[in-house]
């Protein structure tokens, strides 16, 4: 099963996700919203954000780099298929990743 996963558009979050895709999700999308050494006793948890203040070419292969990474090493129920950027004029130079996964059995 495919699922698309657009952090521009927000996600509620459940303490208790009622199927194991919604967990998986959810599980991503936290990935992807955590900045790698922000989280006590679990430091290699999120993202890696060298990408930050880089040209936008090098930050969107660095970025994309760092999503594929960190879901592979925390969220080994899914698999990473494309990692494309969605850009808001409103907010300039922000990437925002739109992140195709796959559901693993």
């Amino acid at each position: 099963m495919r699922r698309t996963i657009d952090t521009k558009s927000g996600m509620p979050l459940t303490l208790f996700p009622e199927t194991r895709e919604q967990d998986i999700v959810q599980n991503i999308y936290c990935i992807l919203n955590t900045v790698i050494g922000s989280v006590p006793h679990f430091r290699d948890y999120g993202l890696d954000n060298s990408y930050l203040h880089q040209p936008m070419p090098v930050a969107r292969s660095t970025f994309a780099a760092a999503i594929a990474d960190a879901i592979s090493r925390h969220e080994p129920r899914a698999q990473v298929q494309s990692v494309e950027f969605s850009l808001d004029p409103d907010q300039p130079g922000h990437l925002f990743p739109i992140v195709e996964v796959i559901f693993l059995e």
